[in-house]
């Protein structure tokens, strides 16, 4: 039993080291501030690479990624619920936010290993530290 165990628990090792911009983790040690105004109920999910999934009950979920530096709902998301997410390709393909400013989107995307900013579609500043 234990040699089946190590075995199953050494191919998950394997499978996630290989799927690392996949697999987005919870942590909840992050902290979401909006117009610099500290939020509550937000779940933030972080890959190898510090992209960054936001998700807060009754909104869309809102996916940033180091790639193509877009904000964007994930077209398709796996969760376990408070803990892990699973997006369908290293770069997730996502569906635009909702723009509802006037002229063009400009997300105004900044990201490093500890900070990641952006302008949300009601044009407000969104910063996530880690």
């Amino acid at each position: 039993m234990k040699k089946i165990l190590v075995l199953v628990l050494g191919v998950l090792v394997l499978w996630v080291v290989f799927n690392r911009r996949r697999v987005f983790v919870r942590d909840p040690q992050v902290v979401v501030y909006r117009n610099n105004v500290k939020q509550t109920g937000v779940q933030v999910f972080i890959n190898s690479s510090f992209d960054v999934l936001l998700e807060k009950d009754g909104e869309p979920r809102i996916l940033v990624q180091e790639w193509d530096k877009m904000p964007g709902a994930p077209t398709s998301l796996y969760c376990v619920r408070w803990v892990v997410c699973l997006t369908s390709d290293d770069h997730a393909p996502t569906l635009p936010i909702e723009w509802k400013g006037t002229g063009p989107y400009d997300p105004q995307v900044s990201m490093t290993g500890h900070l990641v900013t952006f302008v949300d579609g009601d044009g407000a500043t969104v910063r996530v530290e880690m």
